[in-house]
């Protein structure tokens, strides 16, 4: 048995992890063996990208379901798009120079447009994707023991060099939450991980008559892998002797993300935060001196 772990900076590789070997050559051979080669009667790929595809979503889903706890799922699925989708798993099959081991049948021309369709009728990015997809269930088929942890090791090593800079944001994040460190009053919330950012820094400086906003930042800018719109969000203060005060901001593909990201960008600033902690506490102790002597004039 073996568990599926969350990516770390660690696994991100300047050099191409190795290639699992398939360790049945007629298994292997079949990946490689598009439809209509030879006599259009072979036994092909099909079956075993058919195999391979739901593996490369499980695996790609349980990384990123592990990795990035604090994302949202709809988030999540356009990070498993980008590993999954036939542009890049077709530039994987070149890098490993897996053209020279396709079988085509001969009137198939590696420079036709891309098509849709029949397997017959597929272009060459798409049978490269499905040569692809193919091979990874030849790995995990043909090692009925090993074969799915090797073939989760190594995607795990190549996916961690197509989405190193989300790997990296992320344990970045991490760092400065678990590094927030905030007064010490009661309503204070230091480094608690069962509450989001947004519920942290209104723990910690939230209060009657305070108010902590989060608006929208006009922008046009787009995620350079994705080609989504991002959105930027701010988090102001109101209170504590402050007027709309930018307390941080944050940018990502959903506005819920992106609050998050700038409630965890102010609470990163503890100078800043620590301020305003502290006028809580001195408010809060004032109301207490104030009760006690209502209390005892009573």
């Amino acid at each position: 048995m073996f568990a599926i772990t969350p990516w770390t900076s660690a696994d991100i590789s300047v050099e191409l992890p190795p290639l699992p070997e398939v360790l049945d050559p007629a298994i292997e051979k079949i990946a490689f063996t598009r439809p209509g080669h030879g006599n259009g009667h072979e036994e092909h790929y099909e079956r075993l990208e058919w195999l391979g595809d739901a593996y490369l979503e499980l695996i790609a889903s349980s990384l990123i379901f592990q990795t990035f706890q604090q994302t949202p799922s709809g988030r999540c699925s356009q990070i498993r798009e980008l590993l999954i989708k036939n542009t890049t798993l077709a530039s994987y099959f070149g890098m490993y120079g897996m053209d020279s081991r396709a079988r085509l049948p001969v009137d198939f021309s590696k420079d036709r447009p891309l098509d849709r369709g029949r397997s017959s009728d597929k272009g060459p990015l798409k049978t490269k994707s499905d040569m692809f997809e193919a091979y990874v269930a030849a790995v995990i088929v043909s090692d009925p023991d090993n074969g799915l942890a090797r073939a989760v090791s190594w995607l795990k090593a190549l996916w961690a060099r197509t989405i190193k800079d989300r790997i990296l944001e992320n344990e970045r994040a991490a760092k400065r939450l678990a590094h927030v460190a905030i007064g010490t009053t009661s309503d204070t919330v230091a480094a608690n991980s069962k509450l989001n950012s947004k519920d942290q820094i209104r723990a910690a400086i939230g209060a009657k008559g305070v108010q902590i906003r989060y608006e929208d930042i006009p922008g046009n800018n787009t995620d350079k892998q994705l080609g989504l719109p991002l959105y930027t969000v701010g988090v102001y203060l109101d209170g504590w002797g402050e007027n709309n005060k930018l307390l941080g901001t944050g940018t990502a593909l959903q506005k819920k993300e992106a609050g998050h990201k700038a409630a965890a960008m102010a609470l990163a600033n503890k100078k800043m935060i620590k301020v305003y902690v502290d006028k809580k506490k001195a408010f809060q102790e004032a109301l207490k001196a104030a009760d006690e002597v209502a209390a005892s004039q009573s």
